[in-house]
């Protein structure tokens, strides 16, 4: 089938103002179809109706198996029609404007209605179907002439010399090297005013400020495409181009002084044998005391959850020289009772139960300890560890810059000194992560110890050496893991009991396992109470999250077996 460059935009603009939803699934070949939309499914739906042509959506067998995608767009246009500048294309009645999709900017696909500066699109959740104005100054690719189709004499040939694309100025984007300066302070400023995170507030347009970018465009319902522009600077609050303050600017300048805040410099004292220096030799990092003695914090790695990630991991070799630290032994905790049993085959699977256990690289940004320790979260784990290390008599000869002060609720809590004043590092805030879900963290804390996701910096090194020092001079810094440990698990399995009926805590292997799904967070209370409801409970709680943790489920099965064979927690009930 032929046609006319016009008769796409006929048959497009029937649905002016019906529904975009990101990601709709479109079939093609229903020429009844009302919506929802995504952009490439508008354009590829709209070109198949128009010319029964396939276009944009990855050479399918068969119609309708057709998966439209603005990278089909690209590379399609680039092989098979007739590539133009896009400045010309939106002088020509239905030739298609394509904006690749790249590492941080999601693509997008239009059709020109031939005024130099309107567009036909699927745009946005608070747009739908529409014709726009304004199209000459946003960003785009390439423009294409669809294979066999009559536009008139309007497109020059395929072998025509390309203009390279040009970025307005303003426009910001994920791309290498970064942008970088006080307008991107001011961008990660209002993403955070508007509880999204853009990471480390470091003036660098870095690929956490890129999905918070998006994760804004989500929710406030326009175009996604990772690219701050006129209509995302317009609904968070900025001009555009975002006008440089002197507070921006200056913020940048600290920020870039070195990587995230500097590394505290302990003064070395006749008395105290603290960190003094911390070298790297290839990708992994070690400290040094003033007396001498020498350890491995951990190697960089990179991880990707909701976002690709770098940090510090422990290979073979740090887990090794990581154990002169202390390994958990139930038998070193006589006060415990049978608790000092209960807990042990969850530490074991964290890290090998492990005192000086690390990890940087995950969303919790800081991750220590034999029980595994996490700083993302409001009054656990974590935090409240590091406030019991900070009420110890010599807490401030390892973080001077830390201390216990009361907050405006006139509780006692970590804070941090910047300069003359005290920051509140556990005030808990609703971010929303690059996945698009929120979540309360403690973003001030997770900020001081890993200042970067996509960095190691000096803090992040200092902290965790101290950290490791500690143990290794006192104690009680041991003591104290398996104190806020415990007191957590006695929490976490009274609320169990509240939300699942039928959990009475009489057996203990079924606690346990109950006990070990709620601290890694790998399964729910419902998928807890269908466990127990069934004819083999223990089981089925061990086929939670089986999927995704076997190796785990497997070190904690064993555990079980050794207790339940030594008879050391027989008649141990909660």
């Amino acid at each position: 089938m032929s046609g006319l460059g016009k008769d796409v935009i006929e048959v497009g603009s029937k649905h002016v103002r019906e529904r975009y939803i990101l990601g709709a699934q479109v079939p093609l070949d229903n020429p009844s179809w009302k919506g929802p939309w995504d952009c490439a499914e508008f354009t590829s739906w709209c070109a198949y109706q128009a010319y029964g042509l396939v276009f944009g959506a990855g050479n399918p067998s068969k119609v309708s198996a057709a998966e439209p995608y603005s990278g089909y767009s690209f590379s399609e246009a680039k092989r098979s029609a007739t590539v133009i500048p896009w400045r010309d294309a939106l002088s020509v009645p239905g030739a298609a404007l394509i904006r690749e999709p790249a590492s941080g900017r999601i693509g997008h696909v239009a059709f020109a209605l031939g005024d130099g500066k309107r567009t036909l699109e699927a745009r946005g959740a608070q747009f739908g179907v529409g014709i726009f104005d304004g199209s000459e100054s946003r960003i785009w690719s390439i423009g294409c002439s669809l294979p066999g189709v009559d536009y008139e004499g309007a497109v020059a040939p395929s072998s025509m010399p390309q203009e390279p694309v040009v970025w307005p100025n303003g426009f910001m984007w994920l791309r290498r090297p970064t942008f970088k300066g006080g307008s991107v302070i001011a961008l990660q400023r209002a993403l955070l005013g508007w509880q999204i995170d853009p990471g480390p507030i470091d003036g660098e347009f870095g690929p956490m400020t890129s999905a918070g970018v998006v994760s804004f465009q989500v929710e406030a319902g326009i175009e996604v495409d990772g690219i701050l522009g006129p209509q995302t600077a317009r609904e968070l609050g900025l001009g555009f181009p975002i006008p440089l303050s002197a507070s921006d600017e200056d913020a940048h300048k600290v920020a870039h002084g070195s990587k995230g805040p500097p590394a505290i410099r302990i003064t070395p004292t006749s008395d105290f044998d603290g960190v003094v220096e911390i070298v790297r030799k290839g990708k992994t990092y070690s400290a040094k005391t003033q007396g001498g003695d020498k350890f491995i914090i951990g190697t960089a790695t990179t991880f990707t959850d909701d976002m690709t990630r770098i940090g510090l991991f422990q290979g073979s070799t740090a887990i090794r020289d990581s154990q002169r630290f202390g390994v958990y032994r139930a038998s070193d905790h006589p006060q415990l009772g049978q608790w000092a049993h209960f807990i042990e085959p969850t530490l074991a699977a964290e890290g090998g139960a492990r005192y000086a256990a690390l990890n940087t690289y995950d969303r919790a940004a800081f991750t220590f300890g034999a029980p595994q320790l996490a700083a993302h979260t409001p009054n656990k784990n974590f935090i409240v560890y590091l406030r019991a290390l900070l009420d110890l008599p010599d807490a401030e000869l390892h973080f001077p810059e830390l201390s216990l002060r009361a907050n405006s609720s006139g509780n006692r809590v970590v804070h941090l000194k910047r300069g003359s004043s005290f920051v509140d590092l556990e005030q808990a805030e609703m971010v929303t992560r690059p996945n698009g879900q929120t979540d309360t963290q403690l973003l001030r804390l997770m900020t001081f110890l890993n200042a970067s996701a996509t960095d190691i910096d000096d803090t992040e090194l200092s902290v965790a050496a101290r950290l490791m020092n500690w143990l290794r001079l006192d104690p009680r810094s041991k003591q104290l893991q398996i104190t806020v440990f415990v007191d957590q698990m006695i929490e976490n399995l009274a609320a169990a009991k509240r939300k699942v009926p039928s959990f009475n805590g009489r057996d203990w292997r079924i606690a346990l396992w109950i006990m070990d799904i709620l601290h890694q967070g790998r399964g729910t209370y419902r998928e807890i109470e269908r466990a127990l409801s069934s004819p083999a409970p223990e089981l089925n709680l061990k086929r939670i999250g089986a999927a995704s943790y076997g190796a785990r489920i497997r070190t904690v099965g064993a555990s079980v077996d050794q207790l339940a064979a030594r008879g050391i927690l027989d008649g141990f009930s909660l």
